[in-house]
């Protein structure tokens, strides 16, 4: 089937492209031209809107294997879909080559969205000896992390380093000095003072940084760390880089919208981990992704239960639900001037592309996957309208936002389609 997009404006910072008025021709699942082409099977009109390249999440959990009761594969990349995203990495990481299986079953049994594991760093992600990484990426592993769990032994990730840069996949990390954190709750400053909550230090992230950044200085390979939150862990990557250090890192949408005041009144909403901060860090976050300091963006979906948040906030459960809310984030933040639309989109199309070292992601070009997201900038909505995500765990919940996907393409599929656009699925 071949499919044309016409009237649109084409925008691709990772190609460089930026044109009005222009067409796209999509067939058999692959772009094959920026031109019209005879008669299509399906036109779609799309009246000045953007159409851009398909968004990569790098961290989200899916709620499968283990925990269907969250979320499930079919969830999730549904919500995924309608947030414009066409890759997602999943989480948890595993182990066993039996579970990627499984995983990929699942996800082709969703729909389009493409779905990549994501391999334990260590065995059962407890910290204490490599998992096999040569037989996870012939799996199709495509990142070694114990996702939420901080890597304790340096020693052990420098060898997971060394390895992982002989197997050809990244490592993905959560920095954090445990004893620093252990016991806290939210931020340490203001607001826990005043709800006398126990607090987490800037500190026990910036330690976990500046650890992580001196073992891949020291064995030259690259590291990529997750969900900073602080301004001190902005500037310690900011630094490396400027040395040379291999390193890139990403922010999820809620530390770039919110802050330690969103957990006034005990809201189990915003007990995330790494914690909401203050306003300086929330707005070094952003200058640091403005700047490129800061490579990504990525939803670090964590679906939970109404049982694990409906109760007291030292026993919630950390986690907020976000899948679809990642490309709506970066367009609110360029409707408030914070970021360009350029920097924006680079975020979450060509940034997570190089850090996964997928060339063939992240951009439009003749010949690439069709992997396409039709965009309306200005477009305001409220969190939780058409929620597709079974988890509504989140504290941005009724908020407004700018920005809002109106069909998402993946390899020439349909995956979302707004009901202007229905007549096409």
């Amino acid at each position: 089937m071949r499919t044309e997009f016409r009237r649109v404006r084409l925008f691709d910072p990772g190609s460089g492209l930026d044109q009005a008025d222009a067409t796209v021709v999509v067939e058999g699942g692959t772009i094959v031209a920026f031109e019209r082409r005879g008669q299509p099977d399906q036109l779609v009109d799309g009246q000045g809107l953007l159409l851009c390249p398909g968004i990569i999440d790098l961290r989200a959990h899916l709620g499968q294997p283990g925990r269907p009761d969250r979320e499930t594969v079919l969830s999730a990349t549904r919500a995924a879909a309608k947030g414009g995203t066409t890759t997602v990495v999943a989480l948890p990481a595993t182990d066993r080559v039996e579970v990627v299986a499984m995983l990929e079953a699942w996800a082709k049994a969703a729909g389009p969205t493409r779905v990549l594991p994501a391999g334990a760093f260590t065995v059962g992600r407890q910290g204490e000896r490599l998992a096999e990484f040569a037989k996870l990426r012939a799996a199709g592993c495509v990142l070694f992390t114990d996702g939420n769990r901080p890597i304790r032994d340096a020693q052990l990730l420098r060898y997971g380093l060394e390895t992982a840069v002989d197997v050809g996949v990244p490592v993905m990390t959560h920095a954090e000095d445990e004893t620093l954190a252990q016991g806290g709750v939210m931020h340490e400053g203001a607001v826990s003072a005043r709800l006398g909550l126990v607090g987490i230090p800037r500190a026990a992230e910036e330690v976990g940084v500046a650890r992580d950044l001196a073992v891949a200085e020291l064995t030259g390979a690259a590291i990529h760390i997750s969900h900073v939150s602080s301004a001190g862990s902005v500037e310690l990557i900011r630094q490396a880089k400027r040395r040379g250090v291999r390193v890139s890192a990403d922010v999820s949408p809620h530390h770039l919208l919110l802050d330690a005041d969103a957990v006034v009144g005990y809201a189990t909403h915003a007990k995330l981990r790494p914690p909401l901060r203050e306003a300086s860090d929330r707005a070094a976050l952003v200058e640091g992704l403005a700047d490129g300091s800061v490579d990504a963006v990525a939803s670090d979906h964590e679906p939970r239960t109404n049982l694990e948040k409906n109760v007291e906030f030292d026993a919630a459960s950390p986690g907020a639900a976000a899948i679809e809310l990642l490309l709506p984030t970066l367009t609110t933040l360029v409707a408030e001037g914070a970021l360009t639309l350029e920097r924006a989109l680079s975020a979450c199309t060509r940034g997570p592309a190089r850090i996964l070292g997928r060339e063939d992601l992240g951009r439009l070009r003749v010949g690439g996957p069709a992997d396409l997201v039709l965009l309306d900038p200005e477009a305001q909505w409220s969190v939780g309208d058409d929620w597709q995500s079974r988890a509504r765990n989140t504290p941005l919940w009724g908020r407004s936002l700018s920005g809002r996907p109106l069909l998402t393409m993946v390899r020439g599929r349909m995956s979302f389609a707004d009901h202007r656009f229905e007549e096409i699925q």
